[in-house]
């Protein structure tokens, strides 16, 4: 027989057997309101576990003749099989079944395990009652079943279970985000909403109705907020303009209050702040600047510490107007702002599903245009910035979202599409639209689908308040995270997702739980040294930095092969921003799947560092043939890193190709040692000019 393990409460289960008949059952009662949890393990064929409930008479409820299955796992090969679900008394079955033979009788020689369990999970999570969020997959993904089995593969899934943030385990370590205000730059939010009335951002210095700009910050009676393009406190929320609502619902939704959806935060304060006035495109300000650019200096100047932007899209520039992009854009100087003052800032991705090109790819193939996406690009330059694409209930990207190494994390913004909602006897399927793979929240009062106050939308617009919302969490956690540190905990939190890896840098997929753990001990930069789930060794994180730090060390200069001089001179501007390369331990290196690439190996990886930022040791050193130079150095806070790839015999680098005079070289040549290389036109020389060594144990 099988092997079981029931690690459950007293009276949990009162009974349970094996049946021989279509598959493998075991029967439970539950007496009282519960969360289960079930895992299906030590598989030596593919197996899949299936959720449903018992008739009086100890028949499985059906419907046309087929159980109704409540919840399913269906992973593929020897995968474990897990599956959580809140049920009501009564009685229930999990089935057993090996979807490759269909068999009647199940072989005594098939091995598993099984754990039920329903003590722990609720001793290390914490559930709202809000009564949808059953339905809000992206927090607690037990899993969304189609009809049937319909192939061996699982495709019968729509939603996969733990395809989510793992809310409730993080719940558990917070949900109070109160003191944070998040400015959701948006359309207006409906300030009345049940589910929102409460999380609202109030001016504390205004005083409500009197037509008086009470706190002297140049907006009469802005008590939740302001109409950048009408200019006044009118914050348009209606069938038409529901986007905001949508938005501030998903970071910020009042949660275990009993009615409607969670938010990621169940408390906290959401600042109004409305740039389109109704109208479908970001407006202009009464000044003549766009209203989302007077809407970032507002949000920081009363209080803000999160905002998001779930605007922008894309845009197809010149390779000269793309380099001049961020001097000649209005959003540089507000971002800045932003940075200086240590407000973080999700920004959507974009929906267009297009590749940020900010490495130069297009020359590859002959063409000298470049698509990107504004303002989410400017994840490449602050810090304190997060452009978010969307992973789906599937675990995979978003069939829409925007992609590239641009991309700084990855949450669910839903997909919607075709599934499976029957099969006829030849096993052709039936196929009809459904919501439930997108992402519901709130909506202006009586324009929803559902309960007529909560609908579905889909989009990145969707995956940054979920970003929002988990930096809302951290600072939360401890005041003392600043905005770049918050970046830094939600990537080093994330899940590396295999899907995802080829759609953004390093696959990374935000994860609440992994984020606030992190958060609950943290000190100080020095404390992160590692990416979540990397399973080889400890990858280290220089993009985050502080002024207050630096890295120290020696640089060996000497001569090239042939006898020429090698210098090392800083000039011109930084043309390389706010990337990061990570290494271990052993000198090695990781590839775009995670794979370690030693020194020396095909297809290994550099980066890049613009020498303008050295503060000090490095500037205008040179040697002659006739002599070597030892020089201490050290590299500051403000230093930016960015890798760069070869492609087919070419460099490619981001902003500007890797022979820019003002960018210096470096590969990794062993263990925190790196090797410096002037190029000149493109030519490939032997990374033999300067050594730089550092210990990184103590560097992010």
């Amino acid at each position: 027989m099988p092997s079981t393990e029931l690690s459950v409460y007293p009276g949990f289960i009162n009974e349970w057997n094996y049946d021989l008949y279509n598959n493998s059952f075991i029967r439970f009662t539950v007496t009282e309101e519960s969360n289960i949890y079930a895992i299906l393990s030590d598989l030596s064929v593919d197996l899949d576990l299936y959720l449903g409930k018992l008739n009086a008479d100890g028949s499985p409820e059906q419907e046309d003749g087929e159980p109704i299955v409540l919840n399913s796992s269906t992973n593929g090969g020897t995968q474990d099989d897990i599956l959580f679900a809140q049920l009501q008394p009564g009685n229930y079955y999990y089935a057993i079944n090996n979807p490759l033979e269909r068999i009647l009788e199940f072989p005594e020689s098939l091995n598993y395990s099984i754990t039920i369990d329903a003590k722990t999970f609720d001793e290390t999570t914490r559930l709202s009652n809000d009564p949808y969020l059953t339905d809000q997959w992206y927090l607690f993904n037990t899993g969304i079943t189609n009809y049937g089995d319909t192939g061996i593969d699982g495709s019968q899934w729509i939603s996969a279970p733990n395809a989510d943030i793992e809310a409730p385990e993080a719940w558990k370590i917070n949900t109070d985000a109160s003191e944070i205000v998040i400015a959701i730059i948006d359309d207006g939010i409906d300030t009345s909403h049940p589910d929102l009335i409460n999380n609202l951002w109030t001016n504390p210095r205004e005083i409500r109705g009197n037509g008086v700009d009470d706190d002297g910050n140049g907006y009469i009676d802005d008590v939740h907020g302001w109409n950048f393009v009408d200019n006044s406190s009118n914050l348009v929320a209606n069938a038409e303009a529901d986007h905001g609502t949508h938005v501030a619902g998903i970071a910020g939704a009042q949660g275990n209050n009993g009615i409607g959806v969670s938010g990621v935060a169940w408390n906290t304060q959401l600042m109004s702040l409305d740039v389109f006035n109704g109208e479908k495109g970001v407006g202009i300000g009464a000044d003549g600047n766009r209203a989302d650019v007077n809407a970032i200096y507002y949000a920081v100047n009363n209080g803000a510490k999160v905002i998001n932007m779930s605007l922008g899209g894309n845009e197809k520039l010149s390779p000269d107007e793309f380099i001049n992009l961020f001097s000649d854009s209005a959003y540089t100087a507000a971002f800045q702002y932003a940075y200086d003052n240590d407000v973080f800032i999700s920004l959507a991705a974009g929906n267009e599903d297009t590749q940020f090109k900010d490495r130069n790819l297009w020359k590859m193939i002959g063409n000298n245009d470049i698509y990107t996406s504004e303002p989410a690009i400017y994840s490449n330059i602050f810090g304190n910035i997060a452009s978010v694409g969307s992973s789906q209930a599937e675990n995979r990207k978003s069939s829409y979202s925007n992609y590239g190494q641009s991309i700084s994390i990855f949450a669910p913004g839903g997909d919607g599409g075709q599934v499976i909602v029957d099969q006829d006897e030849f096993g052709k399927p039936t196929y009809a639209s459904t919501p439930d793979t997108l992402i519901l929240s709130t909506v202006p009062i009586g324009s929803g689908s559902v309960d007529s106050d909560y609908g579905y939308k889909g989009g990145t617009s969707m995956a940054a308040p979920v970003i929002a919302g988990m930096a809302a969490l951290i600072r939360a956690e401890d005041s003392s995270i600043t905005a770049p540190e918050t970046l830094a905990i939600l990537r080093a939190g994330a899940n590396i997702n295999p899907y995802l890896i080829p759609y953004g840098d390093q696959g990374l997929q935000a994860n609440l739980f992994s984020s606030l753990e992190i958060a609950r001990s943290w000190t100080g930069t020095g404390d992160l040294t590692q990416i979540n789930q990397s399973n080889e060794t400890p990858v280290i994180n220089l993009s985050s930095l502080t002024a207050a730090q630096s890295i120290t060390g020696q640089a060996s200069f000497k001569t090239d092969v042939d006898g020429n001089d090698a210098a090392f001179s800083s000039s011109g501007e930084d043309l390389i921003t706010g990337f990061y390369k990570t290494v271990d331990q052993y000198g090695a290196v990781l590839d775009a799947t995670g794979n370690r690439v030693l020194p020396g190996e095909s297809g290994y990886a550099e980066i890049a560092i613009s020498s303008n930022n050295l503060t000090e040791g490095l500037s205008n050193i040179s040697t002659s043939a006739s002599n070597n130079v030892n020089n201490d150095f050290t590299l500051s806070g403000s230093e930016y890193l960015a890798p760069y790839v070869i492609f087919d015999g070419e460099i490619w680098f981001a902003f500007q190709e890797a022979n820019s005079d003002q960018v210096d070289h470096f590969q990794l040549l062993s263990a925190n040692t790196f090797g410096f290389e002037r190029m000149v036109d493109g030519d490939d020389q032997n990374f033999d000019d300067l050594i730089i060594s550092f210990k990184s144990e103590s560097i992010i």
